[in-house]
Order: C-alpha cells, then sequence, then structure tokens
C-alpha cells in the first residue's frame, strides 16, 4: 500500500467509526459555529439556477442544502462524502427540508465517476487527499469548460486561535508530539498559498484567487463555557490526542482547557479569532 493509500484508508476508517458518529451528534453545534465561513463560501460560489454542483465533502449537509435551494427545481447537486454515517444524517435533513435534488453519493471524489459539473464547492473537504494532484486532476476531468471551483481551507494554526488556544492547553498533559510534515494531509494541509497554487496548476486548474476571511467563530455556538469545551475536546485534533489517554489525564487536559477558554467567554458565547482562505479557480 502506497503512502497515499494509506492516508486515504486511515480517512475512511474514521469517518465511519466513532468519528463520523461524532460529528452528526455535533452537527448542529459545528454548523453553528462555522455559519460566517459557509456564508461566505456560498457568496463566492454563487450557485445558479439550473445549474450541476459537485458538493465534495459534502459531511452533514450544511452547504448541498444551500446549493440545492439556489439550484432550484431545474438543477442538482450531488453530494459526495466518505462518511456513511454523516450521509445519512445528510439525507435526513434534506427529508425534512423536502428537499429533492440532491444526489447523495458515499465515495472518494479523487476515483470515483464524476458527472459533467458546472460549479465545484467544498467547505473543508479537500484538505485530506493522500495524493492531492491527483484527486484535482480527477475532479478536473468532469468539469465543463466554463466550470468554477470554489472551496474554503483552513490558513495556518498559529493564525488560528480557535484551535490553537485550546490545543496548547491540551498540550501541557501529553508527551511532546513529533513536528507534522508541511502541506501533510489533514487540516492544515492549505495553509500555504503557494502550495495551494502549486497542487492546482499541476492537476489542470488555473492560478486560484486566495482570499483572506478573517472572522470570529463562536466554539460554544451560543450555549455557554461547557459547551465550547466539550466541543474543542470532541471534535478535531484534540480528541485523536486524548483518545486511549487516562482517565486522569483526559480531566486534567479537560480542565487546562476550559481555563484556557474562560478569558474568551461572553456569556452564552466563547469567540475566537480564525483565519481561513476562500480560494477560487476555473479549469484550463
Amino acid at each position: 500500500m502506497t503512502g497515499a493509500e494509506e492516508v486515504n484508508a486511515d480517512m475512511l476508517a474514521f469517518w465511519n467509526g466513532k468519528g463520523g458518529h461524532t460529528w452528526v451528534a455535533r452537527q448542529a453545534h459545528t454548523d453553528s459555529t462555522l455559519m460566517p465561513v459557509s456564508d461566505a463560501l456560498l457568496a463566492r460560489a454563487a450557485p445558479r439556477a439550473g445549474e450541476h454542483v459537485l458538493d465534495v465533502g459534502c459531511g452533514c449537509g450544511a452547504s448541498t442544502l444551500e446549493c440545492a435551494r439556489a439550484v432550484g427545481s431545474t438543477g442538482v447537486v450531488t453530494a459526495l462524502d466518505i462518511s456513511g454515517p454523516m450521509l445519512a444524517e445528510a439525507r435526513t435533513r434534506a427529508e425534512a427540508a423536502g428537499i429533492t435534488n440532491v444526489h447523495w453519493k458515499q465515495a472518494d471524489a479523487a476515483t470515483t465517476t464524476l458527472d459533467p459539473y458546472d460549479l465545484l464547492i467544498s467547505n473543508f473537504g479537500l484538505m485530506f487527499f493522500g495524493d492531492p494532484v491527483a484527486a484535482f486532476r480527477h475532479m478536473r476531468q468532469s468539469a465543463r469548460s466554463d466550470a468554477r471551483m470554489v472551496f474554503a481551507c483552513w490558513r495556518s494554526l498559529a493564525e488560528n486561535p480557535w484551535m490553537e488556544v485550546p490545543m496548547r492547553a491540551a498540550l501541557q498533559h501529553l508527551p511532546p508530539r513529533p513536528k507534522g510534515e508541511p502541506n501533510a494531509p489533514g487540516m492544515f494541509a492549505f495553509a500555504d498559498p503557494d502550495y495551494i497554487s502549486s497542487v492546482l496548476v499541476a492537476s489542470g486548474w488555473s492560478a486560484p484567487r486566495t482570499e483572506p476571511l478573517d472572522c470570529d467563530l463562536d466554539i460554544a455556538a451560543g450555549h455557554g463555557l461547557d459547551e465550547a469545551v466539550a466541543q474543542s475536546t470532541q471534535i478535531g485534533a484534540i480528541n485523536s490526542w486524548l483518545r486511549d489517554r487516562p482517565a486522569a489525564t483526559v480531566a486534567a487536559a479537560t480542565a487546562s482547557i476550559r481555563e484556557a477558554l474562560m478569558p474568551y467567554s461572553d456569556g452564552p458565547s466563547v469567540r475566537l479569532a480564525a483565519a481561513i482562505w476562500i480560494v477560487s479557480s476555473t479549469p484550463t
């Protein structure tokens, strides 16, 4: 198995196991926290009536459903994710909203057969490919000649206190972690805009427009400090670090995270700065 295949296999196992189920359980909270990013992404993508939209890494469907409403009855959205639990939740949400113009597909966008599309959109779903150039090249092959691609990705950890503050607090209680490889698949894979450009150009896309989005994220989603701590420890890197650790270690790390977040608490909200790239490109 190649390195890229190992990465993809690990992602498949995580998102169809406890990771996927945890994200489903935290879906409403996460959607609320990330709403400023979703709004910016959709404003830049501007899906139009009658278009075929490809939503890659659609998760529980927040962006998918908004795209489905925008393209209307004459358009369609193909929503891809490798996570069965998250797709099941997305289907349930679509049914509850009476939205029927979505084709849900559990598949890897890097390899599955794709129908021609007018717009590729992704809300933090494109940073995990084991071989990003091959993945973007594969997605490029189904893009119509006048298609466009718009996606959101995180800038560096140092620019994202909403994640860096609780991570630093948790690390006080854990063994030193090896320094990660630059641009390795994961949450911050596309922190470097030059790297984003090199990947896209090498895979048949035009040099991208990379726009910074700076905003505050309410990691409590309006439910107070305890919910901010729960979100920080149950979603993302901190959760993986604490998994299988002794109960005393988890309790100590959780207490430190709570203390670190307390200065940002303002009534029901806990707001910290976030830094995102909104990336736009077209096929060459």
